[in-house]
């Protein structure tokens, strides 16, 4: 039976692969476990001083969590008592990497979203490929981005925030260098020689002293910043998005309907969740208080009430399973949204 994590130790360097390249890595129960099992027993190991996270796909690091087995053996199964067993343990493993004793490193490259994002948004070094596709396109599937990517998000400027929130439109490498989401932009083929060097450093070196000589190393390869669709935009996304309220960001974008990008927009917002966009557009400001923890617990509880409300379910079922990209939410439009419900659902239990 194919290993869909593999982890190897090379020299000091304990290093886990993701290995499902038919599913772009995916994410399934099996694998969230396995690698919080290869985690738990490095941390205390002596003779390994760094983790790496990568992939055997040159088409993706992750691309988040396997949605149809969610659905299947989960969000849809009646015989499940324990729908959000796959959350709840994804989301533990991302606390307990944030928080894991010893530096870790992450290889970036093409898709990486949702449940990818996870595993490695919160690592020492996180190395960027000119192929990487970042995305969190969580609020067309009924929930908000979650694995509390939230956090990070709520660090972009306001309307960049609410543009990458609400629409879950992708970043490129040269703006999550820009805005400090990933710490080096490389060439494909200048990999190897930083991952050798690592190797090397991890044999003589540990904990931040390993991570500065890596940075130091890695900036004869960073490349110069390319301009992105984000940067083509970014008076458009200012001008629709940096508003008050999400009916502000619907008005500003009807009143452009001669603009292309302002029409396409709007209807791509119309046919999301109503909900979850209220959610998320309160989120991105609620979001500057939390602390990382705090944010994948909140993300937790909102992810339960989608269950609920089978919004998540719906999502899933339009975009995934059936592809007929026709939801019906469990709030039919904006005008019907409590913003008590939001406010309640947006408490953190401290």
């Amino acid at each position: 039976m194919k290993e869909l994590i593999i982890s190897k130790v090379i020299n000091k360097l304990g290093v886990i692969y993701l290995n499902r390249p038919e599913k772009l890595n995916a994410l399934n129960f099996e694998m969230i476990i396995k690698i919080r099992e290869i985690l738990e027993k490095w941390e205390d190991d002596e003779n390994i001083k760094a983790v790496l996270f990568d992939s055997l796909s040159e088409k993706a690091f992750c691309a988040g969590g396997d949605l149809k087995d969610l659905y299947n053996n989960y969000i849809n199964n009646d015989s499940c008592q324990n729908k959000d067993e796959f959350f709840a343990t994804e989301f533990e493993l991302d606390k307990y990497i944030a928080s894991y004793k010893k530096p870790i490193i992450s290889n970036w490259r093409g898709i990486v979203m949702g449940g990818g994002l996870g595993l490695s948004i919160n690592s020492d070094y996180i190395i960027c490929h000119d192929s990487v596709n970042w995305a969190m396109p969580e609020t067309g599937l009924g929930f908000v981005p979650d694995v509390g990517v939230g956090k990070f998000i709520s660090k972009l400027p306001r309307a960049l925030g609410h543009y990458v929130g609400l629409l879950g439109r992708s970043l490129e490498a040269s703006d999550l260098i820009k805005y400090d989401f990933a710490h080096v932009y490389i060439n494909s083929e200048d990999y190897e020689k930083i991952i050798e060097k690592l190797f090397e450093f991890s044999e003589i070196y540990e904990g931040e002293e390993l991570i500065e000589k890596l940075k130091i190393y890695g900036e004869k390869y960073n490349l110069p910043l390319k301009e992105t669709f984000v940067d083509k935009n970014f008076d458009k996304i200012e001008k629709y998005f940096n508003n008050d309220s999400l009916e502000e960001i619907y008005k500003a974008l009807e009143e452009n309907f001669e603009d292309e990008f302002a029409r396409e927009i709007y209807y791509d917002l119309k046919s999301r969740s109503q909900f979850m966009l209220a959610v998320q557009f309160e989120k991105y400001f609620h979001g500057k208080n939390l602390t990382y923890h705090e944010t994948v617990d909140l993300d937790l509880k909102i992810l339960n009430y989608a269950v609920k409300t089978g919004d998540m379910k719906e999502g899933i079922r339009s975009r995934i399973i059936d592809k007929d990209y026709l939801p019906k939410w469990s709030v039919a439009s904006l005008d019907h949204v409590y913003m008590e419900e939001v406010k309640k659902l947006l408490e953190v239990e401290k």
